[in-house]
């Protein structure tokens, strides 16, 4: 227990340090890509503080050019493990409470993430337009279509915003699931325990092959195969000795 109370500590402290630091970076230089590697450099010492093993498949499928992935959301911990897991720089497209946390969501913001406001259709739209944007200069976006955390390990039902923002930008969505962060860090809790973070990167599903007739359907299928993933990671997680 004290272990994980100073690891929480450490981590916590890490992050207020890096948000400062890129807040100061972004507000004087207005540099974006200056911002997002020490965004970068924030998820990776995360990961390194949290002491957690990262694995990480499918990594190949990753397309060169801009790519939007769609993701299961189990903790906090999700931001810096997709931050950490991948060579390519990654951005967000995230609910706009996490844009409202003091100096974390201002650096988030200056590193290039993007906030949503859910209750406001207008802005949806605009932020939406502004990720296709980006995509297609070749950047990697990252939607949670979940739209919140899962306490339980259990995946919700996929809002088809991200298959919007993937038809019009002209890309293929990746589904990718994640598993451990529910165990690193449960929702509602500030305590970081140990555990074994997966990242999987799942087949491409293109809105342009024809085989899908609507954004919903694409959604659908994405869930399906995280579903399928998540059964195949939970058979192979070692058992608790009773």
């Amino acid at each position: 227990m004290i272990t994980g109370a100073l690891k929480s500590v450490a981590i916590l402290g890490f992050t207020f340090f890096a948000s400062l630091t890129v807040f100061l970076c972004g507000a004087v230089t207005r540099s974006e890509r200056a911002s997002a590697r020490l965004m970068t450099w924030w998820g990776k010492g995360f990961i390194l503080l949290g002491g957690w093993r990262v694995r990480v498949e499918g990594a190949e499928r990753l397309p060169p050019g801009g790519a939007i992935l769609v993701s299961n959301h189990q903790s906090l911990v999700d931001i810096p493990l997709f931050l950490a897991a991948f060579p390519r720089e990654i951005k967000f497209l995230a609910k706009r409470e996490l844009g409202e946390i003091p100096m974390f969501g201002r650096a988030m913001e200056f590193a290039g993430n993007l906030f949503i406001d859910r209750d406001d259709p207008r802005d949806a739209v605009r932020l939406m337009k502004k990720a296709v944007r980006r995509i297609g200069k070749g950047q990697v976006v990252v939607i949670f279509p979940e739209g919140t955390r899962s306490a339980d390990g259990e995946i919700g039902e996929f809002k088809a915003g991200a298959f919007y923002i993937a038809q019009k930008a002209g890309v293929s969505v990746l589904p990718v699931y994640i598993d451990g962060g529910r165990f690193a860090l449960p929702k509602g809790s500030l305590l970081f325990r140990p555990a074994v973070l997966t990242v999987r990167v799942l087949e491409p599903l293109s809105p342009a092959s024809g085989v899908f007739s609507s954004k919903q359907e694409i959604a659908l299928e994405a869930r399906r195969r995280i579903l399928a993933a998540r059964l195949e990671v939970a058979e192979r997680r070692p058992r608790a000795v009773l």
